[in-house]
């Protein structure tokens, strides 16, 4: 299936690049926390920079738990490939890793605050978005992909060497929030094949 945008009618809505940039944002301080960060430090970031409001349910109850779950930590960690392909539509990150090579979380400090050389409003004020052909072809292409990898595992067939189903997963949700496919809320974005 290709997504073509004018076949996109209402409730799709492409997501903003401030908005985008909140939403990256916080997720980086969510995987952070995952990494290991230091919780009072990065809820008062959170908080200080207007962010809290930006987090999901879900990570509203990672960020907030007094003892996450070892799931809620792995969970919260693989949202780095997320936080990724939010940076690639921002156009942060040029080229994207493969599709079975995981990025490296830590290569975020160097673009994202407070670490990187550029305060807060200044990343939300700045950014901008790739073009709405740039995204819906990208969201084509990991709809694809994923249903390679789908199609792999419920057939039992060997997964495509190009391919890790978890990646693409965390990535094509990803792409489907900045689409605004079916207009659902970030929790409940859908990857459907």
């Amino acid at each position: 299936m290709h997504i073509e945008s004018e076949q996109i009618l209402p409730p799709y809505e492409m997501r903003g690049a401030p908005e985008i940039a909140k939403r990256a944002l916080a997720l980086f301080a969510v995987i952070g926390l995952a990494l290991g960060a230091p919780k009072e430090e990065t809820v008062t970031w959170l908080r200080d920079e207007s962010l809290w409001g930006e987090l999901s349910p879900e990570e509203l109850k990672f960020v907030s738990a007094v003892e996450p779950t070892e799931r809620q930590r792995v969970n919260a960690s693989w949202r780095s490939e997320a936080l990724l392909m939010l940076l690639w539509a921002l156009g942060v990150v040029k080229e994207l890793p493969s599709l079975a090579e995981q990025c490296d979380a830590g290569n975020f400090q160097e673009v994202l605050p407070p670490f990187a050389d550029v305060a807060v409003n200044e990343f939300i004020s700045t950014a901008q978005r790739r073009s709405d052909d740039e995204l819906f072809d990208m969201a084509d292409s990991l709809l694809n992909s994923h249903w390679e990898a789908r199609d792999a595992r419920i057939h039992n067939k060997p997964m495509p060497s190009n391919r890790d189903i978890g990646i693409i997963q965390e990535r094509h949700h990803a792409i489907n929030w900045v689409i605004g496919y079916d207009g659902l809320p970030r929790d409940e974005v859908t990857t459907d094949t």
